[in-house]
């Protein structure tokens, strides 16, 4: 009987188009132990293969994006910083920005 009713849920979500609910009847339905270590580890390796695979293809393919990386290399700045302090050129424009706001009092 609980069977019949899942199956009911799911293809009437199936039947009104929306795939988000019946994507999460999939995904929070009762798995073994097994079957989920299984999905996260495909979906880490998913995500790694964009990482560490596409993106980087989609750096040296593009070549906008390819200089943009150079210029990041060569001016030593880590994108992956929400502050960037230690570079020259965030010191120089600091100093600059207080030179001209002192100024202006």
């Amino acid at each position: 009987m609980l069977s019949s009713l899942k199956l009911q849920h799911k293809s009437k979500h199936a039947r009104a188009g929306s795939f988000l609910p019946a994507l999460l009847d999939i995904l929070m339905s009762e798995k073994t132990f097994l079957t989920r270590i299984r999905q996260f580890v495909l979906a880490a390796g998913i995500m790694f293969s964009f990482v560490y695979l596409f993106l980087p293809f989609l750096t040296k393919s593009c070549s906008p994006l390819q200089h943009m990386a150079e210029c990041l290399e060569e001016t030593g700045i880590d994108p992956s910083r929400y502050y960037y302090t230690d570079v020259e050129q965030v010191q120089e424009g600091e100093l600059y920005l207080r030179s001209v706001l002192e100024d202006q009092n």
